[in-house]
C-alpha cells in the first residue's frame, strides 16, 4: 500500500477517505446504540407534572405522544420526547433529549432534560439555570414563543434546546380534545390515490404508489381546541396541493358541537367549498363577509367556528413556512467567519512574518475567540458532527470554521486552525516569547511523546464507540477556557500545558493535543509528500474502530431479569393470579380492583354459595322461570352452543349428577353411588331441558341443577382483563384455576406432562381427568362426569388445553373434548378448527401428546 499510494494526489484521497470512514463508523455506531435504547416513558416520571396520574400510554405512534390519564380513565395531560424528531438540531457538538410535558389545557406543564449528545459542561450549564426553564412554564404552542435567553457559557448548546421544544410541540402539539391520530383511510378521503402518508413536522406528505407527491394534509387541531361554537370545537383535516400553501378540500373530522348543526355543514354546499383554491395567507387573514362566505343557516355558531380554526391553523403555517425560509447569519457567525477571513490572510501572506502584527492577531485570537466566543474544534465537537451530522442553520460559523480547518490544510501546506485560529495554541505562542530558556527534548524522547496524541485518539475511539459516558472534554484543555463550567481535569491539563509552553515550544501542540493530530494527519506537504508514520497510526486507529463496532455488537450481554408485577388470591374455590411487565403506579388499588371483580364474578355464577341467585335457582323445586343475572344466561346460551356441536358431551345442566358423586357442594363420598341413583337422576339431566326467557330461566324437571364451573373461571377472567384493558393495560398475564388468558405474548407452562406454550393475545384453557376423587371397581374414578351416561369418563385421555381468543371458550372447549376422548374429539376439533391438544396414556404407561392441525399452525 505504502508504494501505491506514492503519488500525492492518491495519498490525499487515501487520508480523506480514512478519516470519512472513522466517521461514518461513529454515526453507525450511535444509532446501532440509539436503537438499542428503550424509549417509554415510566408512571414516576410522569408524576413529577401529574400528580394523581395512574397510567402512561403510547397513544399516537408516529408522533411519539403518550397520554396521561388518572384511576378513572380521563386524561389529564400529554407527555412527549424531543428525540428523534428533533435530532436534527445541534448545539455546540450533538442534539439533546427533552421530555415536555402538557396540561389539559395544552399549555407547557414543564421541560426536563433526559440525556444530552452536546458537551457535557455546556449541558451542565443549561441544566442549571433554573430560570430558562421556566421561561417555559405556561406556553402553548399556538403562542408566539417565550422570550427564552441563552444561558451564558453554554449559548449554542441552550439556543439548540430552545428551538428544539419549539419545533416538537410545532410539529406534534396534541390534541387532549381530539387525541385520535390521523389515519390513512381519512387521508384518502382528500386524496384518492394515496397510498402512503408520511408525518412532516406539523402535517403528512401524501404519496401515490409511485412515490409521486400528490400533496399535504393539516389537521387544525390543537390550534381550533379553544374555538368554541355552538356547544364545543370542532376539528377539521385539510388537503394542501403539492406548493403546500394552496387549499384543495376541508372535511369536518371531529366535532363536540351539536352533531345536527356539524351534519348541516357537511352537506351544505356552499361552505366548505368556499375555502377551496384559496392560498394559506389569503385563508389567515380571512374575512367571511368581504369574502362573501356566509354561515350555514341554523349552524351560524358552529360554522363560525370552523372558519375561525382554519383562519388559526392557516396564520400558524403561514408563519412557520416563512420562519424556516430567512435565515440571518448571527453577530457570533459573522465575527467568526472574519476569524476564518484573518486566519487566511495571516497563514498566505506575509504578515504573518511582522512579529507585532503576529502578536496583535494572537491577541485576538486569546480575547474574542478563546474567552468571548469560546468556539474552538476539539475531539467532544468532531464526535458530535461525526455522530449526529452537521446542520447549517444551529452553527454556521463553526461548520465554516471546521471547513476551513480541514480542507485548507488537506489542500494546502498551510495548518491554519492550528498556526492562526486556536486560541490556546496562540496562548502558548506569547507564553513562549516571555522567556528566552528553552528546554530540548532529545529526538528519542520527542518521538515518543510525539505518540501521546495518537494514543489519546485511539482511546477517544474506544470510548465513543463503545458507548461509555466518558467525557472527551477530559482529554483536552479546550474547556478550561470557559472557565466557570470546565471540570477540574480540563482547568489542569490546561495549566500544565501553558505552563510547559514556556519552556518547550508549543508543548501542548506537540505532544499533547489530539485534535492537532486529526488535522495534521490531512496536512498536505506538496510534492514532497509521502506515506509516513502518521499514515501508518491513521491505518491502525481506522482497524481499532472496526475491531470495537464489531466487538461491541457481537459480545454477549447479560439482560437483566425484570420480574413483573404480580397480585394473587382466592376465588371460586382456587387460588387466581395476574401478572404485568408494565411499571404500577398503585399496586395496593390493583389488587383490590382484581379482587373486587372476582368476588362480583363468583357471586354472579357460583352454585357453592348458598345465598347466589344461581344457587336459589338449583335449590328451587318450580319448573316456572326464575330471574337470574345476565352472566348466568349468557353462559348457559354459550354453553349451549357447544352441547350442540359435541351432542352433549359439554352439558351445565349436570350438577345435581355432579353433587351425587359428590365431586360438587355435597359431602363428598367414600364409594360411588349405586346404579339405580344414577339411573334415576339421569332423566333431570339435558341441556334441551333449559329454556332461556328475557332475563330468565325456566328447568322443564325441578330437579334439575346447573354447574357453571365448565366456564365461569374462563368467564372471570375475560371480564377481569376487559376492566384491566380499559384502564390502560397492554401486557398482561391473568390466571384463575389455571385457565389464562395472555395480553402481549407469553410464556407459559402446563403440567402433566411438564411443557410450555406461547400465548399471543389468546387464551388457553385446560381439562384433565387425572385428579380422582376414590375407586371403584377395582379403578381410579375421575371426577370429570360424562353427562350423556351419568358416570365419570373411563377414556385413557389424561388432559386436553385448547387456545382461544376467549378464555371462557378455552374452558368450555377444553371441558367438552376432555369428556369426548381423544378418538371422538379430535374429529371435532379438526372439524372446527380448533387449536387442541391431547395428552393420551398408552396401554405402556407412557404418556403421548396429539394435537389438532390448528395447534400445529403456532
Amino acid at each position: 500500500m505504502a508504494r501505491f499510494l506514492t503519488t500525492p494526489l492518491l495519498l490525499r484521497a487515501y487520508r480523506a477517505a480514512v478519516l470519512v470512514a472513522i466517521g461514518l463508523l461513529i454515526h453507525q455506531q450511535a444509532g446501532w446504540f440509539e436503537t438499542q435504547r428503550g424509549t417509554d416513558i415510566s408512571i414516576r416520571v410522569a408524576r413529577k407534572y401529574f400528580p394523581a396520574a395512574n397510567r402512561v400510554q403510547l397513544r399516537d405512534v408516529e408522533r411519539g405522544l403518550y397520554f396521561v390519564t388518572d384511576s378513572r380513565g380521563d386524561t389529564i395531560g400529554c407527555l412527549l420526547r424531543t428525540s428523534p424528531q428533533a435530532d436534527g438540531i445541534v448545539g455546540y457538538s450533538g442534539p439533546t433529549d427533552l421530555l415536555i410535558a402538557l396540561d389539559s389545557r395544552g399549555a407547557v406543564a414543564g421541560v426536563e432534560l433526559l440525556r444530552s449528545g452536546d458537551t457535557p459542561e455546556h449541558v451542565q450549564k443549561v441544566k442549571a439555570e433554573s430560570g430558562f426553564w421556566r421561561k417555559w412554564i405556561g406556553w402553548k404552542p399556538d403562542q408566539p414563543p417565550p422570550g427564552v435567553q441563552a444561558v451564558s457559557g453554554a449559548t449554542l448548546t441552550s439556543y439548540a434546546i430552545a428551538e428544539a421544544v419549539q419545533q416538537r410541540l410545532a410539529g406534534a402539539a396534541p390534541s387532549l380534545r381530539f387525541p385520535e391520530p390521523v389515519t390513512l383511510s381519512e387521508i384518502q378521503t382528500l386524496f384518492t390515490n394515496a397510498t402512503r402518508m408520511v408525518v412532516e413536522d406539523r402535517r403528512w406528505r401524501v404519496l401515490d404508489g409511485t412515490g409521486r407527491l400528490l400533496g399535504f394534509a393539516v389537521r387544525t387541531s390543537p390550534q381550533a381546541d379553544n374555538v368554541g361554537g355552538y356547544r364545543g370545537p370542532t376539528e377539521c383535516l385539510v388537503a394542501l396541493g403539492p406548493d403546500a400553501r394552496t387549499v384543495k378540500q376541508v372535511r369536518i373530522r371531529r366535532s363536540y358541537d351539536t352533531d345536527s348543526y356539524v351534519d348541516q355543514l357537511r352537506v351544505d354546499k356552499a361552505f366548505l367549498p368556499a375555502f377551496d383554491g384559496r392560498s394559506l395567507d389569503d385563508l389567515s387573514s380571512l374575512d367571511l363577509k368581504r369574502a362573501g362566505i356566509r354561515g350555514v343557516s341554523g349552524a351560524t355558531q358552529t360554522s363560525v367556528a370552523v372558519a375561525e380554526g382554519l383562519k388559526r391553523r392557516a396564520a400558524l403555517e403561514v408563519e412557520t413556512q416563512a420562519r424556516q425560509q430567512q435565515w440571518r447569519p448571527a453577530t457570533r457567525d459573522v465575527a467568526l467567519a472574519g476569524v476564518v477571513l484573518g486566519a487566511m490572510v495571516m497563514s498566505f501572506t506575509s504578515l504573518r512574518g511582522h512579529r507585532w502584527i503576529r502578536l496583535a492577531w494572537q491577541i485576538v485570537l486569546v480575547v474574542y475567540v478563546g474567552l468571548i466566543s469560546h468556539d474552538l474544534l476539539s475531539l467532544t465537537l468532531m464526535d458530535g458532527w461525526a455522530k449526529h451530522g452537521v446542520v447549517l442553520t444551529a452553527g454556521p460559523g463553526m461548520l465554516l470554521l471546521g471547513a476551513a480547518a480541514f480542507v485548507i490544510p488537506w489542500a494546502t501546506r498551510r495548518q491554519i486552525y492550528c498556526h492562526q485560529i486556536c486560541p490556546h495554541g496562540a496562548a502558548q505562542q506569547i507564553l513562549g516569547s516571555l522567556t528566552r530558556w528553552r528546554w530540548t527534548l532529545s529526538g528519542r524522547w520527542a518521538r515518543i511523546l510525539e505518540c501521546v496524541p495518537i494514543l489519546l485518539l485511539g482511546f477517544a475511539l474506544v470510548a465513543i464507540l463503545g458507548g461509555g459516558r466518558f467525557s472527551l472534554a477530559n482529554l483536552e484543555p479546550f474547556d478550561a477556557w470557559v472557565w466557570r463550567t470546565a471540570g477540574a481535569a480540563t482547568l489542569i491539563l490546561a495549566g500544565v500545558g501553558l505552563a510547559a509552553s514556556l519552556f518547550i515550544p508549543q508543548a501542548y501542540c506537540r505532544f499533547g493535543c489530539p485534535t492537532g493530530a486529526v488535522l495534521n494527519f490531512v496536512r498536505s506537504a506538496g510534492s514532497i509528500d509521502h506515506w509516513g508514520h502518521r499514515d501508518w497510526g491513521a491505518l491502525a486507529l481506522l482497524a481499532l474502530t472496526c475491531f470495537t463496532v464489531i466487538g461491541v455488537r457481537v459480545w454477549p450481554k447479560s439482560e437483566p431479569t425484570i420480574e413483573p408485577s404480580t397480585w394473587s388470591g382466592r376465588t371460586m374455590g382456587t387460588t387466581w393470579s395476574v401478572k404485568t411487565f408494565e411499571e404500577v403506579a398503585d399496586p395496593a388499588a390493583v389488587q383490590k380492583t382484581i379482587s373486587n371483580e372476582l368476588e362480583w364474578a363468583e357471586s354472579m355464577t357460583s352454585h357453592w354459595r348458598t345465598n347466589t341467585d344461581l344457587s336459589r335457582f338449583n335449590q328451587s323445586r318450580d319448573t316456572n322461570a326464575m330471574p337470574v343475572p345476565w352472566p348466568v344466561i349468557s353462559l348457559v346460551k354459550r354453553a349451549a352452543e357447544i352441547s350442540r356441536e359435541t351432542q352433549g358431551a359439554l352439558d351445565v345442566t349436570v350438577g345435581a349428577m355432579v353433587k351425587l358423586w359428590g365431586f360438587g357442594p355435597a359431602p363428598r363420598r367414600s364409594e360411588p353411588p349405586a346404579n339405580s341413583e344414577i339411573d334415576r337422576l339421569r332423566a333431570s339431566v339435558g341441556w334441551q331441558k333449559l329454556e332461556v326467557l328475557d332475563g330468565m330461566l325456566r328447568k322443564e324437571d325441578p330437579r334439575t341443577e346447573i354447574d357453571l364451573s365448565c366456564l365461569a373461571e374462563g368467564w372471570a377472567i375475560d371480564h377481569l382483563t376487559g376492566i384491566l384493558q380499559r384502564r390502560g393495560y397492554t401486557n398482561l398475564l391473568v390466571e384463575v384455576g389455571g385457565e389464562i388468558r395472555a395480553i402481549g405474548r407469553w410464556t407459559i407452562a402446563i403440567e402433566h406432562p411438564a411443557r410450555s406454550c406461547v400465548l399471543s393475545n389468546e387464551a388457553i384453557g385446560t381439562s384433565g381427568t387425572y385428579r380422582q376423587n376414590y375407586k371403584a371397581g377395582g379403578g381410579e374414578v375421575s371426577h370429570l362426569i360424562d353427562a350423556r351416561t351419568g358416570r365419570p369418563v373411563t377414556h385413557q385421555t389424561v388432559s386436553v388445553s385448547v387456545r382461544h381468543a376467549e378464555c371462557m371458550r378455552a374452558d368450555a372447549w377444553a371441558t367438552a373434548l376432555n369428556v369426548l376422548g381423544v378418538e371422538q374429539g379430535m374429529p371435532v376439533a379438526e372439524r372446527l378448527k380448533l387449536a387442541a391438544q391431547f395428552v393420551v396414556k398408552e396401554p405402556n404407561g407412557n404418556l403421548a401428546i396429539r394435537e389438532s392441525t390448528e395447534w400445529r399452525k403456532k
